[in-house]
């Protein structure tokens, strides 16, 4: 079962049951039902928005993915939103496939190649909306390099990524845009600092973060903005409670270079795994 409480609601928001089929055959995983989605699809998150955690946890459907040491491997193709004919809703497919692969894979050093693609599509058959059918596409790939020091020391680590992000969409008319996305990521003895940078033209996703959008999602708005160039950095501290339990603390502030604005986010998240 799935529960879900938000603060500032008196009720329980959300309540689902959940199932998974999942067959296992050496080290690749079939399942059927509920996914294990969110990010564990590994999205990077202009393609996924972090706080769909929270939000909209649950992703049901089929997924085939494979793990090793030095490969990392994702397809699934989810059913986010169903329909009936004479209904007014589209019905609502997404999926996608994310992979990496580690090409050196040394104690201290790793370069790998992650690709990352994802597919929405919204339409139906005999149903009654006035929206468009769409079929969106996003893809990003990137060149990573890894280097993690072997010996004790406040440096514990630093990965450089550097991503071309693409995004193309066929309703009534096509649209298409792109951005660059470098990130640093540098793991200290007390925490961890993020580093990035976003130039995005023309850029839309789905499911992807609001903050990489050239595109407004503020309801009843058609604001737009052609290019999006943003600094962003992020501050994580990882807090051990006991053994499974887990206090992460972000901060997240950010520059807009198109808008000439500083602004910032804040998150506590308690998690617990055993």
């Amino acid at each position: 079962m799935f529960f879900q409480k938000d603060f500032g609601q008196e009720r329980i928001t959300r309540i689902a049951p959940t199932f998974t089929v999942k067959f296992r055959h050496k080290n690749w995983n079939y399942l059927f039902g509920t996914l294990e989605g969110s990010v564990s699809h590994r999205l990077i998150e202009p393609l996924y928005n972090f706080e769909r955690l929270l939000q909209q946890r649950i992703e049901n459907g089929l997924q085939i993915n494979h793990q090793t040491d030095r490969t990392f491997f994702d397809f699934w193709i989810s059913y986010p939103q169903n329909t009936r004919p004479g209904y007014t809703r589209q019905e609502q497919f997404w999926g996608g496939i994310s992979a990496e692969f580690s090409a050196i894979r040394n104690p201290g050093f790793q370069f790998t190649i992650p690709i990352q693609f994802t597919a929405f599509h919204a339409g139906g058959q005999n149903i009654n909306s006035p929206l468009p059918v769409r079929t969106a596409l996003n893809a990003a790939a990137s060149l990573s390099l890894l280097w993690q020091n072997t010996t004790s020391g406040f440096f514990r680590s630093a990965r450089l990524d550097a991503y071309a992000v693409g995004y193309s969409e066929n309703a009534e008319k096509s649209y298409s845009g792109g951005a660059f996305y470098p990130n640093l990521t540098v793991r200290f003895r007390p925490a961890t600092v993020l580093f990035s940078y976003w130039n995005g033209r023309n850029y839309r996703a789905e499911f992807g973060g609001d903050l990489y959008q050239n595109y407004t999602r503020r309801y009843n708005s058609t604001y737009q903005e052609a290019n999006r160039q943003l600094l962003i950095m992020r501050f994580l501290k990882a807090i051990p409670i006991t053994e499974g339990l887990w206090v992460t603390v972000r901060f997240e502030p950010h520059y807009d270079f198109g808008n000439k604005k500083f602004e910032h986010s804040e998150g506590v998240y308690i998690s617990f795994q055993r």
